[in-house]
């Protein structure tokens, strides 16, 4: 009986540790970078190049801007994306890759071509045609949301 006992606890303490090391599932492989949609608005997009070339050129006009925007980009934040900017052609080429409505609010991602890599371009107008919202930063390959905003 002794025996009996002792084969069985054996076998399923063995049957355990052959479940303990069953290899981990691959990570699935990372998605690849948005693809570009027509442009039903290229007006909007020659806008947007020209607010970015003012902006790498250190001189944005307050005016195409709403009062949340000019709060949100204080003087540090425009320089940090006008260092950004510089070495992009003046205006730099654009790619829009998504174009979404909030209420009466459009919200625009494109990508930017830079020599020095690629960047993603968050701008939203208000209905008045003013930017509500502008946020400019390298686009990094592969990741799982693109856009940076968790939505």
């Amino acid at each position: 009986m002794r025996i009996v006992l002792t084969s069985l606890i054996g076998a399923a303490l063995l049957s355990g540790c052959a479940q303990a090391q069953v290899p981990a599932p691959k990570a699935a492989p990372a998605e690849p970078p948005p693809k570009s949609i027509p442009d039903p608005e290229p007006d909007v997009t020659l806008q947007v190049g020209a607010v970015l070339q003012q902006v790498g050129k250190g001189s944005l006009h307050a005016e195409r801007l709403t009062d949340k925007a000019q709060a949100a980009l204080a003087a540090p934040m425009l320089q940090q994306m006008g260092a950004v900017l510089r070495p992009c052609a003046s205006p730099p080429p654009l790619v829009l890759l998504a174009r979404t409505t909030k209420g009466e609010d459009r919200n625009y991602l494109y990508r930017a071509l830079c020599p020095n890599g690629s960047l993603l371009v968050e701008v939203d107008y208000n209905k008045a045609a003013r930017i509500n919202r502008l946020v400019v930063r390298p686009e990094v390959k592969g990741s799982q949301d693109p856009a940076g905003t968790g939505r």
